[in-house]
């Protein structure tokens, strides 16, 4: 027999998949793990518990669907929109907003069946609603309490003006030519021209010396100048502006290069409803329709809601295209990066105004291939100028960069370690945390949550799985992130059963940043008091019947279940305590893979051979109340060891974190794989750095 020590000190490869077992030759092996359950990798290596979840409210109508939207003005203005049934409220700083008491509604025209496939785009306090059975629609905000929702109708805002008179003079003229014209007007505030008036018209003969013709007009509110058109072979071309409310037109020959615009909407009526949508060189861009779902529109320069178009046509003009391609692919997804990226359902491309042109204009329109994976519905996510977007097919997340070499987008398969997580599986809902700890949260359609550790240039890549509530009953629906403070906060839409009743909840993930261990929140669906020492906590209504743990000043009270109390809902704890937090038990999880030591002298490898763990030293940071064994089991399982913490601290004082290595000696075992589990069961907090064990390896 040989006594060897191991180190394992990262796991940034994060949970690989079983069929990965045999893998010890890849390089990822050596920093993955068997199993990670509740746990998240840092981007540096090490592994911790993720924080609780904490109770924010039940939906208005917990039979019905749900869905959360993210609207974040700047880092102190975020809210999260709560979309049901022909409503959205409002929610800040982790409470509804109110009006008059009770929730602030607005009323809004989806149907709860259809308010999982909306789609959004923000700029500053407007966001577009796009869906494809229902016009777009303008999110406002004007205040926490006073939002505005209404259909876009994609028509210049500026009033056409009416010509109140045409004359001629400066010279008799004889009417031998009938002269027409039409004038439109520029915005005072965004620079947009409105349509033209209609025409106006009058006989008479401008070749007569000093003979000219008076246009007069009425004033338009928020018009800054005024632009005049005149008729030449059918066509109305420029002949002159003014800020003022009359033109003479003294025989000035129509520029008809330049004309004035048609109105067009083309997203009118059933089936015309755009998909999605971006903004892109000031422009509003929608795709994909119904009747045309490989169409592209965009709007006219600075003007995102007019789709109007002159003969010929102008570089500020609106431009329409589509992706023509071997088979008929919608178009799912629009992107503002190294000019639009376009995410269709078979293909990935890049649309720019091509080698002659800086930006997309009408007459210059060059679309590239960047692949032929194909994009599902969920809408990608942007880290960096990396774009994730979930593949079409079994459930793949892919990342997506343009790299100089290929002078293209090219990207890799991010599940291809962990493809046991995404069988049979597709990605219904993700969002991205940049901090404090660069992750994805991603809802899979099986209501089961996973979170993605992704920092590209540093090859970080790592896959964990998170459960909640007992016997993992919990059902993961929806997840947005929003900025509060210094950290990117994910709010998740959970589906518990409550005394036998479906319940929806919001739960907003809370901080991992604390001082002290009484400030841990380490449970599912849980709410914090704090005051003056008491043993009776109300106000758990929501967790009614259910079993929970708390965190009562930094001590663990176990095995406690909500119910009637004197004065509401709630619970009785053994002992005053100032700082309370109460809720769901969570259990955090991590095995190690099989050891792996190389080629060991007269050995040759260790795969397959008798391997026992006579110790293990950990090397943590601010953890308390971890257990260590060969095999999984609950707190009492004869198969796991507890660390036992305590050393200064005085009896009724709350057990303090520690840092640094500490020692256990598993339950003796003999076994082909030499796995170790680390386990926590406790609302506590728990990283692993490191794990080192001392391997005894059999002949």
């Amino acid at each position: 027999m040989s006594e060897l020590r191991t180190y394992q000190p990262s796991f940034t490869a994060g949970e690989l998949s079983p069929a990965l077992a045999a893998r010890v030759d890849l390089a990822k092996y050596g920093s993955g793990l068997k199993t990670a359950i509740n746990v998240f990798v840092h981007p540096h290596g090490g592994a911790s518990n993720r924080a609780g979840t904490e109770f924010i409210r039940e939906v208005k109508t917990s039979a019905n669907n749900g869905r959360l939207i993210p609207f974040q003005f700047n880092t102190e203005q975020s809210y999260i929109l709560e979309f049901g049934n022909l409503y959205f409220r409002v929610f800040r700083n982790g409470g509804v907003v109110l009006s008059g008491g009770v929730p602030y509604e607005v009323v809004t025209p989806y149907a709860h069946a259809d308010v999982g496939d909306i789609v959004v785009i923000q700029e500053a306090d407007v966001m577009y609603a796009f869906h494809p059975s229902y016009p777009v629609q303008k999110i406002k905000r004007l205040a926490d309490n006073n939002w505005t929702i209404a259909a876009v109708t994609f028509a210049p805002t500026m009033t056409a003006p009416a010509i109140s008179s045409i004359t001629t003079g400066g010279a008799t003229q004889p009417a031998t030519t009938l002269y027409r014209y039409k004038v439109s007007a520029i915005s005072d505030a965004t620079g947009e021209e409105s349509l033209p008036s209609a025409l106006g018209s009058i006989s008479g003969d401008l070749t007569v010396s000093g003979a000219y013709i008076r246009v007069g007009w009425g004033a338009v509110a928020g018009a800054s100048r005024y632009i005049v058109y005149k008729e030449s072979n059918g066509i109305y071309g420029y002949i002159g502006g003014t800020e003022g409310l009359t033109f003479d037109d003294r025989n000035i020959t129509a520029d008809v290069s330049d004309t004035p615009q048609t109105a067009r909407n083309p997203f009118v009526g059933i089936g015309n409803y755009p998909r999605c949508g971006t903004f892109i060189e000031q422009r509003l861009a929608l795709a994909s329709t119904k009747n045309d779902p490989q169409a592209i529109w965009m709007s006219q320069s600075a003007n995102y809601e007019n789709f109007g178009f002159s003969t010929p046509s102008k570089a500020s003009d609106a431009v329409t295209f589509r992706i023509k391609a071997r088979q008929v692919n919608e178009v799912r997804s629009l992107l503002a990066l190294r000019g639009m990226m376009v995410l269709t359902s078979g293909a990935e491309w890049i649309v720019s105004g091509g080698s002659n042109s800086d930006a997309i204009t009408p007459t210059s329109i060059k679309i590239d291939n960047q692949g032929y994976r194909g994009s599902a519905k969920v809408q990608p996510i942007v880290v960096g100028n990396t774009v994730l977007f979930a593949q079409r097919n079994g459930g793949v997340v892919r990342d997506f960069s343009f790299e100089l070499q290929a002078d293209s987008f090219v990207g890799r398969d991010l599940t291809i370690l962990a493809r046991h997580l995404f069988e049979n599986k597709e990605i219904k809902a993700w969002a991205y945390s940049q901090a404090p700890y660069s992750i994805a949260w991603v809802i899979l359609n099986d209501g089961s949550l996973v979170s993605l550790t992704y920092l590209r240039e540093h090859e970080v890549w790592a896959w964990t799985r998170h459960e909640s509530g007992p016997s993992n009953d919990a059902v993961f629906e929806d997840v947005v992130v929003i900025g509060e403070g210094s950290e990117d906060v994910p709010y998740f839409l959970v589906k518990r059963t409550i005394g036998g009743v479906s319940k929806r909840y919001i739960e907003r993930l809370h901080t991992r940043v604390f001082a002290t261990i009484s400030d841990a929140f380490f449970l599912d669906c849980g709410l914090t008091y704090v005051g003056s020492p008491v043993t009776k906590i109300t106000g758990l209504d929501h967790l009614s019947g259910q079993t929970v743990v708390a965190l009562a000043d930094g001590n663990v009270v176990r095995n406690l279940t909500v119910g009637a109390v004197t004065g509401g809902i709630g619970v009785m704890l053994p002992n005053a305590a100032s700082k309370v937090h109460i809720g769901l038990p969570m259990m955090s999880s991590l095995e190690t893979l099989g050891l792996d030591l190389g080629q060991v002298q007269g050995l040759g490898t260790v795969q397959g051979r008798q391997k026992s763990v006579s110790e293990v030293t950990l090397r943590v940071q601010d953890t308390r109340g971890i257990f260590l064994g060969p095999y999984d089991g609950d707190r009492d399982s004869r198969h796991l060891v507890e660390y036992k913490q305590r050393s200064t601290e005085a009896w009724n004082e709350a057990i303090a974190m520690y840092t640094g290595d500490i020692r256990i000696t598993p339950q003796w075992d003999w076994n082909t794989a030499g796995s170790m589990w680390v386990k926590q069961f406790d609302p506590l907090p728990m990283t692993i750095l490191a794990i080192m064990p001392d391997v005894t390896v059999g002949r």
